[in-house]
């Protein structure tokens, strides 16, 4: 009788730890679950700055429990679609003067949420020798046709600064320049083989950007204000997104970095080839108490 007893209470004793062990594993695939908020789908320009920075906040809404993805669009088409409600929200919202044409056409829907890059310049720059030789002023390039062999090296086709820079070319008689597109890194690319070989060349340019680390040029004065007088860079989202998404409206209304900050990301990305998606986490982790703040 006394051995059976002990047998119930080995069976029991087994019985307990199995039970156990088989509860805590359950509460430790409960613990990794995440919580799925939804999918929120960001215009993502083909510009640097908001690669990466579209990347940071990738990182950092993913760890709120959304999924993110990303739509590679030139600058007005992101417009478009974010209007008719395709896509959530955009980081390079360049305004006043850079994007003015397409929030004029699409503003009924679309919301303004918060500056998240307070300063910014556009306009035409050109290597310091370049400058100092007289150079210094967008009107200054009239009867230097020949030595900038007529033309103005630009980005993509559609770019809010490439429609300003065709308003330059009316507006100071710039009749002996064509508007050459490309894509920012061809662009920089021939910056870089201008200035290697101490040629003229005159280029759209913004910052911030690492061009301005990376070369030494100059920007050139625009008294006409064509470009404006420097831009801020909002975040847009699509009408209704507070009401979709209001955790991640909330943290767009404190996303903001310094031009510093991006300029850095653009030397990581476009000069040391770096992949944005690394640069994104690599930042967060070492600014975990300004990402505390911002969610």
């Amino acid at each position: 009788m006394l051995n059976s007893k002990k047998s119930l209470i080995y069976i029991g004793t087994i019985i307990l730890v199995f039970s156990i062990v088989l509860n805590t594993g359950c509460i430790g695939q409960a613990e990794e679950v995440t919580t799925d908020k939804g999918t929120i789908n960001f215009g993502l320009p083909p510009w640097p700055g908001v690669t990466v920075k579209t990347q940071v906040a990738k990182v950092i809404l993913e760890e709120m429990g959304y999924k993110v993805e990303t739509n590679q669009l030139d600058a007005g088409i992101v417009y478009a679609e974010m209007a008719e409600g395709n896509i959530d929200a955009l980081l390079a919202g360049w305004l006043p003067a850079t994007h003015q044409e397409y929030w004029n056409i699409h503003q009924n829907n679309l919301e303004l949420v918060h500056i998240n890059v307070p300063g910014t310049w556009l306009g035409l720059a050109v290597p310091t020798y370049v400058y100092e030789a007289g150079v210094t002023s967008i009107s200054d390039l009239n009867g230097r046709e020949t030595e900038f062999e007529g033309r103005i090296v630009g980005i993509e086709p559609g770019a809010g600064i490439m429609i300003n820079t065709g308003k330059a070319i009316d507006a100071y008689g710039l009749t002996g320049y064509t508007l050459k597109t490309s894509s920012t890194p061809a662009m920089i690319a021939e910056v870089d083989a201008s200035t290697l070989n101490n040629e003229w060349i005159v280029f759209t340019i913004w910052e911030p950007h690492s061009a301005f680390a990376r070369f030494d040029i100059q920007k050139l004065d625009d008294p006409q204000k064509i470009y404006g007088d420097g831009d801020v860079v909002y975040t847009i989202v699509r009408k209704g997104f507070k009401e979709d998404f209001p955790e991640a409206y909330a943290f767009f209304e404190k996303f903001q970095v310094t031009e510093d900050t991006q300029s850095e990301w653009i030397l990581e990305y476009s000069d040391k080839g770096r992949d944005p998606a690394e640069i994104a986490r690599e930042w967060v982790s070492n600014n975990r108490d300004l990402v505390e703040e911002w969610i």
